[in-house]
């Protein structure tokens, strides 16, 4: 079950970055939590545009947002910034080529691990 708790957090962060929806110098900070078979997993992911239209930034940060309610979990919380915050523990710059950059915060070591891989398999840079 753990296990696929942790897929599903992998598996929706990269859902995020390959979406064209991040404004320039602007960021989407997602937080929530969800539970699954008595394992609640908090989620806490920021994207930073790279320059895609405002329109579609907001459009995909309520579409990942609303992605929670699939697995009977309230939409994370949305706040919008000029950058995410400071103390990510990684970030995955570029991936499927596009502009933008997700960074991660909340992870334990099993889960962070899985995305690095994630992030550099689908051609992104980890940091």
């Amino acid at each position: 079950m753990i296990q696929c708790i942790r897929k599903l957090v992998v598996v929706s962060s990269l859902a995020i970055m390959v979406s064209p929806a991040f404004a320039e110098n602007s960021a989407c900070l997602m937080e929530g939590s969800f539970t699954m078979l008595g394992q609640t997993t908090q989620i806490k992911d920021c994207m930073e545009s790279g320059g895609v239209a405002q329109e579609q930034f907001v459009e995909t940060c309520e579409g990942i947002s609303n992605a929670a309610v699939a697995f009977g979990a309230e939409p994370a919380k949305i706040t919008y910034l000029a950058a995410c915050p400071a103390g990510a523990q990684g970030s995955c710059k570029g991936l499927f080529g596009s502009p933008m950059t997700a960074y991660y915060y909340k992870r334990d070591a099993e889960t962070l691990a899985d995305t690095k891989k994630g992030c550099v398999a689908q051609g992104g840079e980890w940091h």
